[in-house]
């Protein structure tokens, strides 16, 4: 066999482009979380930007911007994906009689996922914030909010210089319940999922009077408790259709059909809540009155997708998206703070005073700001976090820094 090059491993576990669960019929919420960065990154770069695409077939202008304005409705999306990402191996192993993951394995490796590689990013903002972040004292509080995931709790200029750092904590809270909800979720599915949409449902229409505006009462877990519900419900369901249902096979263009309906049903949601944020308060209530039915449909789509066509799953899991799908996280980590240095620092120079203004800096600015926030998700993803994360179970897209080059040894010659 030759020998490995250095960083590359030949182990066929760690090989390959796509991912374990892949070849398990779940690829299609690789395909969805690709989606959600993607939803994210048009969002916020319209915002630093001010670019508005525009498409006019036949001189018939078709508003395709209202994905775009509403794209902060990707972080909902990870949300429910996380939830079916977290649950979906306690279903499994429910169905097939084997006992679930236990604490130190969940804790392990979520703590592999998370925390390196959100320690470089807060680390880079904190050098990024500095000059807007005042005093000493107020640094120091607002890094030990970050470092214990409650900046949620909290507004603070180094939550303004790398907006996403509020969800990260909402998934972090939401991992010490976990492992007990789940516990409950296998023996009651029903009671424990209607329990945290109701909760879900309660909170979010008690603080809609008094709160709503306010990021530090709304970005709390108990609003998006529903979120996660529905994620897990999708694994539970997923998981009993393929072992309850024979030949389920066979519905395979009833389940693309309705993934195709709901496609419809998404685009027409985000084009309500496009409509609804020119009214004062209106997107906050449209997510507040909508969270759950947008994290139902997100769950169908996925179970629906996942047991379709194998045409659908294609086109939902190409390869752009699952490729987004696996620098999912540092991407979102790094694409604020990256476009927003750009943007403050004028990188690239504009050709007005105000760089929204020229039109040949958005696009300038755009390309090259969409080049460097995945440069930079790519290299952390490949050298750092995903290694980590090998150490548990192995990864593709992944350096190997075991590997070494073992010269090749001459053959031996008799000469005579």
């Amino acid at each position: 066999m030759a020998p490995s090059k250095p960083g590359f491993s030949s182990d066929p576990a760690k090989t390959g482009f796509v991912r374990e669960h892949v070849r398990s019929g779940t690829e299609i919420w690789d395909g969805l979380r690709g989606i959600a960065i993607l939803l994210v990154l048009l969002y916020h770069t319209w915002l630093f930007s001010w670019y508005t695409p525009e498409f006019a077939p036949f001189g018939y202008a078709l508003d395709i911007a209202g994905p775009v304005r509403t794209g902060y409705l990707g972080v909902e999306i990870f949300f429910v994906i996380s939830g079916f990402v977290l649950f979906f191996p306690y279903a499994e192993r429910a169905a097939t009689g084997g006992p679930p993951p236990s604490l130190a394995e969940f804790a392990r490796r979520r703590f592999l996922k998370i925390a390196p590689s959100y320690a470089i990013a807060l680390v880079a903002t904190v050098f990024s914030a500095r000059a807007l972040l005042g005093e000493h004292t107020s640094l120091v509080a607002s890094i030990a909010n970050h470092v214990a995931f409650v900046q949620n709790f909290y507004n603070d200029q180094l939550g303004g210089a790398n907006s996403v750092f509020w969800s990260l904590a909402i998934e972090v809270q939401f991992y010490l319940f976990f492992p007990l909800i789940a516990w409950a979720f296998v023996r009651r599915p029903a009671i424990v999922a209607g329990a945290m949409i109701v909760t879900a449902i309660a909170y979010r229409f008690g603080v809609e009077r008094c709160c709503l505006q306010i990021e530090t009462v709304t970005r709390q877990l108990p609003a998006f408790l529903d979120l996660f519900a529905c994620g897990m419900l999708a694994a539970l369901a997923l998981v009993r259709l393929r072992t309850g249902v024979p030949n389920l096979t066979r519905y395979k263009l009833a389940f693309t059909l309705l993934a195709l309906v709901l496609v419809v049903a998404a685009c027409a949601m985000f084009w309500s809540a496009d409509e609804q944020s020119y009214v004062p308060g209106g997107r906050e209530r449209w997510v507040a009155t909508h969270r759950t039915l947008l994290g139902i449909g997100i769950a169908v789509f996925g179970v629906a997708s996942s047991l379709g066509a194998a045409w659908w799953r294609r086109v939902v899991a190409n390869p752009v998206l699952v490729f987004l799908s696996i620098v999912s996280y540092n991407l979102y980590l790094w694409h604020t703070l990256v476009l927003i240095w750009m943007w403050k620092h004028g990188v690239p120079p504009a050709a007005t005073p105000n760089p929204h203004d020229d039109p040949h800096w958005k696009a300038a600015y755009i390309a090259s700001g969409w080049f460097a926030c995945v440069a930079i998700a790519s290299a952390i993803t490949y050298f750092i976090e995903r290694p980590l994360l090998g150490s548990v179970r192995g990864q593709p897209f992944s350096f190997d820094w075991h590997v070494r080059r073992v010269p090749p040894t001459a053959p031996s010659e008799t000469r005579t």
